[in-house]
């Protein structure tokens, strides 16, 4: 086992890129990617570029495929007995935050920081060091593909045309026909939409259609009702649909200007983890024509 001196971050987080154990971080703001920190007066990661962070710090952005690890390390040791979580390390030193709950032992022997006890202690009085991980990676790979499924819970607007069925606008135009993204393959009997440069699109009235619906996805957060309207660094998004101003101000929901541009709605940004009773529901649009 390497001990804590010898290795490169005793603690935090620890991704793995070509052969190489980087210091490493979320890049925030362009999840899922991971930035890796390396070491001042160590080459830079080969083929990454630098991104600057806001506290000035510089890391280099990996998307996560191309990283062998990443994880978190703690390590942990018993001095006189006691649970301790390793901070740092020399060749002849360990420091530690005191995991027990011995006041009195605490009082004795340690130094108080906030409501933390810590020490350092010399090795040889140091026992069962132990080396503790948490993967990251096979999570974020669970995460994006469980995103992906769903294309990251945005709402959207199908149209069935022949059997075939293609994403289209959730509302008709002022003539009342109905967008669909068909490609440049466009069925005979619909029409190209002129307002698309890039071809793309095509228009069919409600008559030509086999179906046409909107899915959303609705969830609960700390028992309020949510509908969820995408994801954010991996977590989803959503805007409260309860009424009252009570649990928005005490939830401490984010103000947002809706879509009109004038009322304001309620969001709230949470892990998926968080959330409960997530289900899909389907609207039909065509029965409102």
């Amino acid at each position: 086992m390497t001990e804590p001196a010898g290795y490169p971050f005793p603690v935090g987080e620890v991704a793995v890129f070509q052969g190489d154990l980087f210091q490493a971080r979320a890049a925030v703001g362009l999840w899922p990617y991971v930035e890796l920190l390396p070491e001042p007066g160590r080459p830079a990661p080969a083929d990454l570029a630098p991104r600057e962070a806001a506290d000035g710090s510089v890391g280099y952005p990996v998307p996560p495929e191309r990283l062998e690890a990443w994880y978190t390390v703690q390590w942990t040791f018993r001095w006189h007995g006691e649970l301790f979580e390793c901070t740092a390390a020399t060749a002849t030193t360990l420091s530690g935050n005191y995991l027990g709950s011995d006041e009195h032992f605490a009082k004795e022997h340690l130094k108080r920081r906030g409501i933390r006890y810590r020490g350092v202690f010399p090795r040889h009085e140091v026992t069962e060091l132990a080396e503790h991980r948490e993967d990251l990676l096979q999570p974020l790979h669970a995460l994006v593909r469980r995103l992906a499924e769903v294309d990251h819970f945005r709402p959207k607007a199908y149209a069935v045309h022949h059997g075939r069925t293609y994403p289209a606008a959730a509302e008709a135009d002022a003539s009342g026909l109905i967008a669909l993204t068909t490609g440049h393959d466009r069925p005979e009997d619909l029409v190209a939409d002129t307002r698309d440069l890039s071809g793309g699109h095509s228009l069919a009235a409600p008559e030509q259609l086999d179906a046409w619906y909107r899915i959303h996805w609705a969830f609960r957060w700390q028992d309020g009702p949510f509908q969820a309207v995408g994801t954010v660094d991996g977590m989803v998004k959503g805007v409260y649909t309860g009424g009252s101003w009570g649990f928005a101000d005490n939830m401490q929901l984010t103000p947002e200007t809706g879509p009109d541009g004038v009322h304001t709605r309620y969001t709230v940004t949470v892990d998926l983890d968080g959330v409960t009773d997530l289900e899909q529901h389907r609207t039909d649009l065509l029965t409102k024509q």
